[in-house]
């Protein structure tokens, strides 16, 4: 039960970081297409596709990629994110290239490992003499 609550989270998480297409207007008055995607960039170059269906081709403007977590990438993570941005219409044949920028994601250190302080087995001999117990601890 408790695994099955873990998982509907990450499910819902994983329905956040699919890819998706924005819109806007260059300084010249074009109308421009921003792709995000993660893990895979053919998946921009399905979006971005789809997304100009009368023509079905596109211009590629620019690309990065960046390191972010499963559901966005506010902040480093250990998903790669891809971004594209293009115009539908006559393709130049130019494929992105989606060089990195930003930090890199940097896994937190394992958590340490206590200190075990291996001692020598110790022994004591005691004798007695009489009344008198004398002990030695080697």
């Amino acid at each position: 039960m408790n695994i099955s609550l873990l998982l509907i989270p990450i499910a819902i998480l994983s329905g956040c970081a699919a890819t998706s297409v924005s819109e806007f207007k260059s300084p010249d008055g074009a109308t421009v297409k921003k792709v995000k995607c993660t893990s895979d960039p053919a998946k921009c170059f399905v979006m971005a596709s789809d997304s100009c269906p009368k023509e079905g081709t596109y211009r590629v403007i620019s690309s990065q990629s960046n390191a972010g977590g499963i559901a966005a990438d506010i902040m480093p993570g250990p998903i790669t994110w891809y971004a594209m941005n293009f115009a539908c219409g006559p393709s130049d044949g130019k494929m992105p290239d989606f060089n990195f920028v930003g930090q890199q994601y940097i896994p937190p250190a394992p958590p340490a490992q206590p200190l075990v302080i291996q001692r020598q087995p110790t022994t004591t001999n005691c004798t007695k003499y009489g009344d008198t117990v004398n002990c030695t601890t080697n």
